[in-house]
């Protein structure tokens, strides 16, 4: 079971819509998030040093006062990544924004149009940064179907995260630590079908059961090199979408 504290996220978008379906995947993922429609209530929110947040998912268009300002607020404040900040948005092209971002503080950018993967691994790298540093690969969000067999009986699951050291599994199949696995599927755009042995090396159980993001961690044992090669372009190539 994955033993992390619970990390509070502030979530701040005057679309009541967009709170709602992020509050979801934000909780399905672990997190306990505080919900704010506008600049000024983000700014109430964090001037309350009564609750600590370890992330602010921060939209720039927003009224009374914008995303911009939030973060200019912040700077002034001597604020800057107290709590880090991933901007949302919708309405800007990354390059047109993205070096004022910088300057502003903020830590990270994704577009609303990411899918619940993408957005959560761009969440976990931004709150459980120190501990993703530690990791000897790089990881890549991904959705793609997996067969795997344990004990001569095969199952379907999906890889939700992927490296050329191993893969993320959600299945509703119980899986424990040291259970032994072997793996085959496709890579999106990718012709080889993949196959390799793993162990099962973490497994993590949130309180809600059908949430998308329990699962388990498999480390690679057996992988061939022509194998290995191709998951670390696809992850290269993923990663250069996402930044």
């Amino acid at each position: 079971m994955d033993k992390r504290d619970t990390k509070i996220i502030l979530l701040a978008d005057d679309s009541e819509l967009f709170r709602t379906r992020t509050q979801d995947i934000l909780k399905s993922a672990g997190y306990e998030v505080r919900l704010a429609g506008n600049g000024a209530e983000v700014i109430k929110e964090l001037e309350d040093s009564s609750t600590k947040n370890h992330l602010l998912v921060l939209d720039l268009q927003m009224p009374e006062i914008d995303g911009f300002n939030v973060l200019e607020w912040m700077l002034s404040h001597n604020r800057m990544g107290n709590p880090p900040v991933l901007v949302v948005t919708s309405a800007y092209e990354v390059s047109s924004i993205l070096e004022k971002l910088k300057k502003l503080g903020a830590t990270g950018f994704i577009s609303k149009g990411a899918t619940p993967e993408q957005f959560i691994f761009r969440v976990n790298n931004i709150v459980y940064g120190g501990e993703e540093a530690k990791r000897k690969s790089t990881r890549a969000p991904i959705n793609i179907p997996v067969d795997f067999q344990v004990k001569d009986i095969t199952y379907t699951g999906y890889i939700l995260n992927i490296s050329e050291t191993g893969v993320f599994i959600y299945s509703k199949k119980p899986l424990y630590t040291g259970d032994l696995i072997k793996l085959r599927f496709s890579l999106p755009n990718v012709e080889t079908v993949i196959e390799a042995s793993g162990k099962v090396i973490w497994v993590n159980k949130l309180s809600e059961d059908k949430s998308l993001f329990n699962g388990v961690g498999i480390h690679f044992k057996d992988i061939s090199s022509e194998n290995k090669e191709i998951i670390t372009s696809y992850v290269e190539k993923e990663l250069g979408k996402i930044g």
